[in-house]
């Protein structure tokens, strides 16, 4: 999407630009309004859509059962079960409104053909929001090429792999207690994975595997050894794989986000080559 006016020239602040602690007005609206037409007010979901607002009252915002509110219809002095929802998205902290997202994500995953992460994400990514929606989760990676290496590699890899990428992910994006130390790990142990089922050695070491894999021919020497100081760095920097001590680093969004994005690309490749 082509920048307005006021990004080109500046007449915007930085932060309305690439939202990343703040959710801009306008984009709260555009979440409702897409919660509401693909789903709230879909036809095709009757009943299902009704099932989900009344979840979300009892079970997320933790209300009494017998007090659901009516579907749609405004009676009393607390309004509808969507009005409720409209004016949490409006007025609730930033983080929470994706925290919501994220729960209306899981308990409308089983619904068949209906991608809500995709309408969602066309919304992020129209009003700037610094987030894209990755396997359920709102993730602060915004690069379709960076989103779909995550994607494939959850997607396409053998089980044990594709749940330490899973893992890492949502460790990253836990906005109450994010664990950056333990969503490297998860990145790294995904290699390991990968790389001891191309071996066939379930035992090895990465460093083992590894000179399996490019005895294979699968990877040039060259990128086996950068990758082992990939791996050496995730052993070496704030105790990452091992026990903290005092002079311990603490790795950050950045680093975690690196970790993630560079071992899904791996992945994928050794997959490509495996394939090829």
């Amino acid at each position: 999407m082509a920048r307005r006016f006021s990004q080109r020239y500046g007449h915007v602040k930085v932060d309305d630009v690439m939202q990343l602690n703040s959710i801009s007005e306008e984009a709260r609206i555009a979440i409702w309004n897409c919660l509401y037409i693909a789903f709230f007010n879909n036809s095709n979901f009757i009943d299902r859509n009704r099932g989900v607002a009344r979840n979300i009252w009892v079970y997320y915002f933790n209300k009494a059962a017998d007090k659901i509110p009516a579907y749609s219809d405004e009676y009393g002095y607390q309004g509808s079960l969507l009005t409720i929802i409209k004016s949490w998205i409006a007025d609730s902290d930033w983080h929470k409104v994706y925290d919501l997202i994220e729960y209306l994500l899981d308990i409308t995953g089983d619904i068949r053909n209906f991608k809500l992460d995709q309408y969602l994400n066309s919304v992020f990514k129209k009003f700037n929001l610094g987030y894209t929606i990755i396997n359920g989760f709102v993730t602060p990676i915004t690069s379709e090429e960076e989103v779909k290496s995550i994607q494939d590699a959850i997607d396409n890899s053998p089980q044990a792999s594709s749940l330490h990428f899973v893992r890492a992910l949502e460790l990253m994006t836990d906005r109450e207690q994010p664990d950056y130390r333990n969503s490297i790990k998860e990145s790294i142990s995904a290699i390991e994975s990968i790389c001891k089922k191309i071996a066939g050695d379930d035992k090895g070491t990465l460093g083992d595997c590894l000179k399996v894999v490019e005895n294979q021919s699968h990877i040039h020497p060259a990128m086996k050894r950068a990758f082992m100081q990939l791996y050496g760095y995730t052993s070496d920097q704030g105790g990452i794989r091992h026990a903290l001590s005092e002079d311990s680093v603490t790795p950050t969004l950045e680093d975690a986000r690196f970790m993630l994005i560079t071992c899904s690309a791996f992945n994928n490749y050794l997959l490509a080559k495996i394939g090829s």
